[in-house]
């Protein structure tokens, strides 16, 4: 593992697993399905931000990291091939194949991919919830604090 590398836990991996943009899951690794990528890349060529497509698709930054999206996307510019097929998905007007819905996931699903991950303990799909939306409720308390202080009158 690289330093600085963050590890998904079992719940977040069997979580980000059951959504419809991951092909596959590691403990520190996401691999996206080719549709995700091209629909992602559409979607930033046409002047929207990467990190608002990876959250409507049920991929938090505050869960897989902003890093990762930015290089997600960087890697993705320079495949001409998904370029392409970006541009092509543009001019059909396909501006998201995901419509900006996430497939519901059901709760039993997680459960029994967690079970698989590990029979010792028992995770709850509430817990990750819970974690995940902690993690963009700090991410908005932030930026309210930096839009406070951008705005704030100047002494």
């Amino acid at each position: 593992m690289h330093p600085g590398r963050r590890m998904f836990t079992p719940e977040e991996a069997a979580y980000l697993s059951m959504l419809p943009a991951v092909k596959h899951v590691s403990s520190t690794r996401i691999s996206y399905t080719h549709e995700f990528k091209v629909t992602c890349l559409a979607d930033y060529l046409s002047g929207h931000s990467p990190s608002a497509f990876f959250r409507q698709s049920g991929l938090e930054p505050s869960l897989i990291g902003s890093k990762r999206i930015e290089r997600c996307v960087a890697r993705w510019k320079q495949d001409d091939r998904l370029v392409k097929e970006a541009r092509l998905a543009m001019d059909k007007g396909v501006s998201s194949l995901f419509d900006g819905k996430v497939d519901v996931v059901e709760p039993d699903d997680v459960t029994q991919s967690v079970m698989s991950l590990s029979r010792d303990k028992r995770y709850d799909l509430r817990d990750l919830i819970i974690y995940q939306q902690s993690l963009h409720i700090h991410e908005l308390e932030q930026e309210v604090a930096r839009l406070r202080a951008a705005t704030a009158p100047k002494p």
